[in-house]
């Protein structure tokens, strides 16, 4: 009777007198567990550890001997113990990047106890997903489910291997959706308060009907156990990343060779947007395809391949997802208005930007200017100028300074050694565009600037309000 009940769970729903009602998970679980299988990964050591070699020869060595191959000390492992899914009915299957990483041997235990050597055939720390092949044929492939039409307050289960005890079903509710938790650049996860602990990692979470919406992934615990605080990945990204897994033992994904950022209520205010959302392009690499679409800093990019973008973290997602080499209809915002595009999506690379650190030392013979508006100032970005703020050569704008304290551009992190690109879209390209743009916002009675800075390489684009006149 205990364990019928881990298999229901109570669900209030709403209504003019609140009914209670038991969902029963018996069926979704005959119809899920086939397709679920363990995942032991080992890694040999080079070395065993000190305390082991201090009980070679000891009575306490046959206690130890299970955990390193051959019975002995001499080749110690370290076991990390998972979970996975049956993806197709050849013998692949999908679990968690970080169970397999870095593993020399993986062993997939199915759900009738046989144990099968297995391969890494990919993996994706993007998304944390890998695909391990085995030598068999004939088994039941689980069946996806849409983990866009799962529901905040929806029942779910999780079936797993939490602490090697194998074939454990927990179950939950969906807590949120869309979640970012920092730790890729495409977090899109679905959050559970189903029991998942370690050995859970690459198992599947459920639907009522004991369809897939998702592959666990994650817990947030400051003990380490469950506390109710769960991730999974969404079923719609596992499928692309494992056919691509499967198919090229890698994932390509489309870039658009835009740096964006956050679209917030005082930049939208700003650019007379209708609402809050998009992502701001704040500078295009002159090296990728966005180049030749015309798409230009200070665009609000709102619509991508006929789908809405919400906010700047779905763009990089729907970029991903998009075809290398597709020519891509794309929305923008722009001086008050939407403009068409079409943007090419070039292949993405992991390359890394090396991030440049400001000298000491003050340069001699710097000329500066004040701009009392802001609240900073600011210098021709001459020899002395560079070298002082390891500023590379080449590129518009004039160099911060100093910046005054208490003022909204430092408030908004504005610093020396940054670049001041852009006031209100208009380039600076030296002291008299900066005097220009002075004299233009005194007319127009302007009380911020909408200001584009280049930190290291990065843009960025931020709304400064004006120091208040004494």
């Amino acid at each position: 009777m205990i364990f019928k009940a881990l298999f229901a769970l109570a669900v209030l729903f709403s209504g003019g007198a609140r009914a209670q009602t038991l969902v029963s998970f018996a069926d979704a679980v005959k119809k899920a567990l086939p397709s679920v299988v363990s995942v032991s990964a080992t890694k040999i050591t080079a070395e065993p550890p000190e305390m082991m070699l201090a009980l070679r020869g000891s009575p306490f060595e046959n206690f130890f001997k299970d955990s390193y191959r051959d019975g002995g000390f001499d080749a110690p492992k370290s076991i990390l113990l998972g979970s996975g899914v049956v993806y197709d009915a050849v013998g692949h299957i999908v679990t968690s990047a970080h169970v397999v990483e870095g593993m020399d041997e993986v062993t997939v235990t199915l759900n009738d106890g046989t144990a099968l050597t297995g391969k890494v055939a990919g993996r994706d720390q993007k998304t944390d997903l890998a695909v391990v092949k085995i030598d068999k044929a004939g088994l039941t492939p689980v069946v996806f489910g849409d983990s866009d039409a799962a529901e905040i307050g929806e029942p779910v289960m999780a079936v797993g291997n939490p602490f090697g005890l194998g074939n454990t079903v927990t179950a939950g509710i969906v807590s949120a959706r869309s979640r970012d938790i920092q730790v890729g650049p495409y977090d899109d996860f679905i959050q559970t308060d189903a029991a998942i602990n370690r050995g859970n990692s690459g198992g599947p979470l459920f639907n009522a009907a004991g369809e897939m919406i998702g592959v666990n992934t994650a817990i947030f615990s400051p003990s380490g156990g469950s506390v109710g605080i769960a991730f999974a990945v969404p079923s719609k990204m596992v499928k692309p990343v494992a056919d691509a897994l499967i198919k090229d033992g890698m994932v390509k994904r489309g870039r658009l060779g835009l740096k964006i950022q956050t679209v917030t209520p005082e930049i939208a205010r700003g650019l007379k947007m209708p609402e809050t959302a998009g992502a701001l392009v704040a500078g295009v690499d002159l090296t990728s395809r966005a180049a030749q679409s015309n798409i230009k800093a200070g665009d609000v990019v709102i619509r991508f391949d006929g789908r809405p973008v919400p906010d700047m973290r779905a763009l990089p997602r729907m970029a991903a997802q998009a075809a290398v080499g597709k020519a891509v209809p794309v929305t923008v915002w722009r001086n008050g208005k939407e403009v068409n595009l079409s943007l090419t999506i070039s292949e993405m690379t992991d390359k890394v930007p090396v991030s440049a650190l400001p000298q000491n030392g003050r340069p001699d013979n710097l000329k500066t200017k004040t701009l009392p508006l802001l609240g900073i100032t600011v210098a021709e970005p001459t020899p002395e100028a560079r070298r002082k703020y390891n500023l590379p050569k080449g590129g518009a704008g004039l160099v911060v300074t100093g910046v005054k304290a208490g003022s909204d551009a430092a408030q908004k992190g504005l610093r020396a050694g940054d670049v001041l690109v852009e006031l209100d879209k208009k380039t600076l390209a030296s002291m008299a565009a900066a005097d220009d743009w002075e004299r233009e916002a005194a007319e127009l009675g302007l009380e911020s600037a909408f200001v584009l800075i280049d930190r290291n390489g990065e843009r960025f684009f931020a709304v400064v309000k004006f120091v208040p006149v004494p």
